[in-house]
């Protein structure tokens, strides 16, 4: 049985024993029912500083008005890790812990962060023991999420639905291909996460997508690999757009389908506004766009077929060498 407590626990040696290639970050986001959105990272050598060390990434992206991005930098010294389950404390305070049947983190960076609860809900996921160069452990592809969100040293309580992932590694994916989409859309009855990797010539070299509900892992990102019979998924970008400020050429909008067994998928997602634009300062870095998209999601299942409409965070990354 997958243990999967552990799977979102530490990987790489910490103190890292190999600066310039190991990596390792838990990831949480959440849509409140404000119109809000949530990033925050927890990284023991952040891949996007020089030289690498830990740090907290916070982004809020409030509705209706520009986004906040803060970062706070630690000496390893000020950071303790836990090899068992997700646990990690930077500095006095800001942290994230698995709690059992939650997960709970923390961070406050100049009047700005969050202290929120995320509900394990539907079935985790995680890569662990495979031959992949990025690990990924989904520990909540979708759950309840509430608590306390802070801007510029106002309490503003919140609740709405939440994610968390945990990458690792020591290779980089830069020179390997030449950008990717990643997202998910939640819904009531299933969550799809994805991601669409592009070849160099803007063709579309691999599509995945993790489905889940509150009680399976119905279909995991490989499977469409390993099993292309029965399992199917597939990703095709109907409209472009060109952004000035770092000059790429990406998907307007993009359609995906999937199927196992009794259940089949499609997804539409059109990008709606652009949040954030960030440049990568360094090299090997990446350079990297957060959009919210409308979204619609059409599940048929044993035979039933319903709709969801939804509006969502998504990105779109070119790793650099």
């Amino acid at each position: 049985m997958t243990n999967y407590i552990k799977a979102d626990a530490t990987h790489i040696d910490f103190p890292v024993t190999n600066r310039e290639e190991h990596m390792e970050w838990w990831y949480f986001d959440a849509h409140f029912d404000n119109g809000d959105y949530l990033v925050v990272m927890y990284s023991l050598n952040d891949t996007r500083l020089k030289p690498r060390q830990p740090s907290i990434r916070l982004n809020i992206y409030p509705k209706g008005q520009s986004e906040i991005a803060r970062i706070r930098k630690y000496t390893e010294t000020d950071v303790t890790t836990s090899y068992a389950k997700c646990d990690v404390t930077f500095g006095e305070e800001e942290y994230c812990k698995d709690c059992g049947d939650y997960l709970e983190f923390y961070t406050m960076i100049d009047g700005y962060g969050t202290k929120l609860t995320l509900n394990k809900g539907n079935h985790p996921y995680t890569s662990e023991g495979t031959d992949t160069p990025m690990p990924w452990t989904v520990a909540v592809p979708s759950g309840d999420i509430e608590g306390e969100l802070y801007k510029d040293g106002e309490t503003i309580q919140v609740k709405g639905t939440g994610y968390h992932d945990h990458n690792w590694g020591e290779k980089s994916l830069a020179g390997m291909v030449k950008n990717w989409y990643w997202g998910k859309v939640h819904s009531p009855d299933i969550s799809v996460d994805y991601s669409v990797i592009m070849n160099f010539d803007d063709t579309i070299l691999q599509t995945g997508a993790l489905v889940t509900d509150r009680e399976n892992l119905i279909i995991s990102p490989s499977e469409s690999i390993t099993d292309p019979e029965n399992v199917k998924a597939t990703a095709v970008i109907n409209d472009t757009m060109s952004e000035q400020t770092m000059g790429y050429t990406f998907s307007k909008s993009l359609t995906l389908t999937g199927s196992k067994g009794d259940l089949s998928y499609i997804v539409n997602i059109d990008l709606k506004e652009l949040v954030m634009v960030e440049p990568g300062q360094f090299m090997p870095g990446e350079d990297a766009y957060r959009y919210i998209a409308k979204e619609e999601l059409i599940v048929t299942r044993d035979g039933v077929t319903q709709t969801y409409l939804s509006e969502g965070l998504h990105e779109i990354v070119y790793p650099k060498k």
